[in-house]
């Protein structure tokens, strides 16, 4: 159970909670007898150990430490498939994430029969409601009833009079579902964190389905379009790949899809598979 690394990780500007991990690479190396100062910071030094590492067991040297070249410096069977979807660059230890962990699991059966029943992965789910509503401890108040984005709207009558919505923001419980998009977060039942978990996983299901009909992408592009395509609707999605751009474009922070994969794979090296 690594984290991904790559050049420049554990410096105070960049990720200094990689720290510990990256002189647990350092170690690695020297075992395999690379010369490299252990000191947590990936610097030009451990990034020539790591590229050569990787040029004499065979594997891409591309100086990003991911699951196939942890496994070879720790001479483990090569990883399966499934975690080199997701890979992550959070540390193991990530404060945040760690205490989303920890709420998540209140939820996690719950979670699975969404993941199960609209046949996303369950580490996804887990990404997309980390993402939005930090499994609720975003939330106002905090917990599945807890609403958020409150940043105002034009009106919408008649469903929506006023700039906000009149029982708090516009995203709605663990997986904020929107508020004038859909007309279960008006109805009432959104507040259930099973029912919202479940039509969450269905959206992002059917943005799949619609995208694949549409597209020629691979398993994980295809994914990541997906979870662009919950944030920001399919045809924004569709817009911005034909016309060159990133699937994430026009999502928020545009980089929406590309932050759940990699919030996925942290909660993936964490059990939730």
């Amino acid at each position: 159970m690594h984290p991904m690394l790559r050049w420049h990780d554990g410096y105070d500007g960049t990720s200094p909670e990689m720290r510990d991990e990256v002189r647990r690479l350092q170690e690695l190396l020297v075992e395999r007898g690379l010369r490299v100062q252990v000191d947590g910071f990936f610097g030009n030094g451990t990034d020539e150990a790591v590229r050569e590492f990787q040029r004499a067991t065979g594997l891409d040297d591309d100086g990003i430490v991911g699951p196939r070249t942890w496994a070879a410096l720790e001479a483990l069977p090569a990883p399966d498939e499934l975690s080199l979807e997701y890979p992550t660059t959070f540390s193991l230890r990530h404060v945040a994430l760690t205490a989303q962990l920890g709420a998540a699991a209140e939820y996690r059966a719950l979670a699975q029969a969404a993941a199960r029943r609209h046949e996303v992965p369950l580490c996804i789910v887990a990404g997309v409601a980390s993402r939005e509503s930090g499994w609720g401890l975003h939330l106002d108040p905090r917990g599945p009833g807890g609403t958020g984005d409150r940043i105002a709207r034009g009106p919408r009558p008649p469903s929506r009079p006023g700039p906000l919505p009149p029982d708090g923001g516009f995203g709605r419980g663990l997986m904020q579902i929107d508020y004038d998009s859909h007309e279960f977060a008006r109805a009432g039942t959104w507040q259930d964190p099973a029912q919202n978990l479940m039509y969450g996983a269905s959206v992002l299901n059917s943005s799949r389905a619609l995208l694949q009909r549409t597209l020629s992408l691979a398993a994980t592009d295809l994914m990541r379009a997906a979870l662009a395509a919950y944030n920001c609707g399919p045809g924004n999605v569709l817009r911005a790949l034909r016309s060159g751009r990133d699937a994430d474009f026009f999502t928020a922070g545009r980089d929406y899809g590309r932050d759940v994969l990699n919030r996925s794979g942290w909660f993936l090296l964490h059990g939730w598979r």
